[in-house]
This record gives structure tokens, sequence and C-alpha cells, in this order.
């Protein structure tokens, strides 16, 4: 049971909560242990780190794409710092359970309105090419093998021909 626990929190939390929730219809138990509140306390620990994982799967494709659509080459090396690190980030906390629990194309459109606005601040705005769905699968993009470099490289044929819409 330590092992779910420090392996993947995500599904020790739901598993706990379960339990507790059990442990609840009880009546046995003193009126005094709050089940249902603690189950609930308890799952959003699990919670929590999910919403970590998704926050920097977000930043990691925001800086992608505006590594990849933005004008500015002397920007793209910083963003692509950038995408390394929240990279990094996402894969120190993700667990095994989470990937059923992620909207990796509800992530990636989110993502791309904030590139999109951050980009507006340079004076940029994004190709109207960029794919409505993330051009990634959430295998590929979690993996410690993920090529950062190739994924910006990627997207960068979209933004041809839109060189000077984009200035």
């Amino acid at each position: 049971m330590d092992d779910l626990y420090d392996t993947d929190i995500l599904a020790w939390s739901q598993r706990q909560a379960a339990v507790l929730r059990d442990l609840a219809a009880r009546r046995d138990l003193p009126n005094e242990l709050d089940l249902d509140h603690v189950a609930e306390e308890i799952e959003d620990v699990g919670r929590s780190e999910l919403n970590a994982v998704q926050s920097f799967i977000r930043l990691c494709l925001v800086h992608i794409v505006k590594a990849a659509c933005s004008t500015r080459a002397e920007l793209a090396p910083k963003w692509g710092e950038e995408a390394v690190r929240f990279h990094g980030d996402a894969l120190d906390r993700l667990t095994p359970s989470m990937p059923g629990s992620i909207d990796l194309d509800a992530i990636w459109r989110r993502a791309v309105r904030e590139a999109e606005q951050s980009l507006s601040l340079y004076g940029e705005a994004l190709p109207p090419s960029l794919p409505v769905t993330c051009p990634f699968d959430l295998n590929s993009l979690t993996a410690t093998s993920f090529d950062l470099r190739a994924a910006i490289e990627s997207l960068k044929p979209l933004r041809t021909g839109t060189e000077a819409e984009i200035r």
C-alpha cells in the first residue's frame, strides 16, 4: 500500500477515498469521524498532483508553440529552454494513473490561446494553420525521450507563407 503512495499518488488518493467512503457507511463508527470530507480532502491531494502535471504540460506546449511560431529568432532559444524545464517538471510528477485523466486536446487549446496572447505582446500572431487538436500524442509528449527540438521544428512549417502576416 505504501508503495502506491510513493509511486502513484493519484491512484493512492482515489483508493484511500473509496475505502474511507465505505467506512462512512458503517454505523458502528463514531459520528465524530467526518469520513466523507476526509475522503474528499485525500482525493484533492491526487487531483492537485494531476493539475500540476497538466499545468506543466500546458506550459511546455505554450513555449513549444512560441518557439516555433515567432519570427523573433533571438527569443526561440529562451522559449525552448523553458519548454525543456516544464517538460522535466511534468515528468517528475507524472504517475502511471494520470494519463487516463489528461485531456491533451483541451490542454493544447488553452496552450495555443496563451501562446497567442503572449506573442501578441511582441506584435506577432499565430499562423492560422496551427492545428486545432494537439499534434503530439500524450505517450510521446510524456516520454523522457520526447524531442523538444523536433517538436518545435515540426510546427515551423505551419508558419510558412504567413511571415509577412505575422510581422
